[in-house]
């Protein structure tokens, strides 16, 4: 019993500090929890885990892959959250993740990256997709030449009359691009923009779904996203037909949906890859052998990709 208290005192007193106790044990045991739910092994830690970031546009086309590989291969859980090529790119260099999704080449500062991280990547082409320019549903206008797509970027061009001569009323193109550490976007600058830069009024948006919602929700709207994505949002936007230039729109097929171009004749094609340490090969090989099988093919062709030769 505690010195000088009662019997009455001293139960109080035991009920308080047991109290107290299991206060401390609970939060201690609910930190500990919060911290392993919020975390996860890096590259390499978990042989049964790997863990996919990357490319948005390729996000449910992973999803997909990743589906049909643990179905066949019950042991390994493959992990694909969503960003953009960029974040997986660096997230891979740092160990964060085991595959990078990526629809586009390393950037100068990417492979610095890589260098001053003594870091060695294998890049692998998995499918192949084209960059779709899209227009609100309620635009009149099927046709973009390049040359004028870029002027409209570069802020050139800033009324839908010049683009639409059935137009008599002079209104403003509400022009949505992507952020620059998004592949699509980086593909957009070198093939569209060259040495140009986007004009101030060009809206960055954080994915393509919100590029296509968007273009949706503006009747006088125009952006760009993955073909595949378009596709999926035909109800939603209008995919412009590309001409090389805008005095020669017969370099694109008159008689051909945009669907039915091939990879050579739409303008605006491009590789999709997926990136993962050299060292860590023997681990990732196996779902990198999946998303070029046959099953693997068969998902790339029914999500409105094209599958590598």
């Amino acid at each position: 019993m505690l010195k000088g208290l009662n019997y009455s005192q001293y139960l109080t007193k035991s009920r308080a500090l047991l109290l107290c106790l299991s206060s401390l044990v609970f939060v201690s045991v609910f930190s500990s929890g919060c911290s392993n739910s919020t975390s996860s092994p890096g590259a390499g830690v978990d042989p049964n885990r790997i863990v996919v970031l990357g490319s948005d546009t390729m996000e449910e086309l992973v999803r997909t892959w990743a589906n049909g590989f643990m179905t066949g291969n019950p042991g390994i859980q493959v992990t694909v959250s969503s960003g953009d090529t960029g974040v997986g790119i660096k997230d891979l260099i740092e160990g964060k993740i085991d595959v990078a999704s990526a629809s586009r080449e390393l950037t100068e500062a990417e492979n610095k990256l890589a260098h001053e991280k003594k870091e060695h990547l294998t890049r692998v082409m998995v499918a192949r997709d084209s960059i779709a320019v899209i227009v609100n549903p309620q635009n009149k206008l099927e046709e973009i030449g390049l040359d004028d797509l870029r002027r409209i970027y570069k802020g050139e061009i800033k009324t839908w009359d010049k683009m639409v001569k059935e137009l008599k009323v002079s209104e403003p193109i509400r022009v949505f691009g992507r952020e620059a550490t998004s592949g699509t976007s980086s593909y957009f600058h070198e093939h569209i923009m060259t040495d140009a830069t986007f004009d101030p009024d060009v809206k960055l948006m954080p994915s393509s779904e919100a590029v296509i919602g968007g273009v949706f929700g503006n009747r006088l709207a125009i952006g760009f996203v993955g073909m595949s994505q378009a596709e999926k949002a035909a109800d939603k936007v209008k995919i412009l037909k590309l001409a090389l230039h805008t005095e020669a729109p017969d370099q694109v097929p008159k008689d051909s949906s945009v669907g039915e171009l091939s990879m050579d004749s739409y303008p605006l094609s491009r590789p999709l890859y997926l990136f993962f340490k050299t060292n860590q090969k023997e681990r990732i090989q196996k779902f990198i052998d999946y998303t070029r099988s046959e099953q693997g093919r068969k998902a790339v062709h029914d999500m409105g990709f094209m599958p590598i030769p």
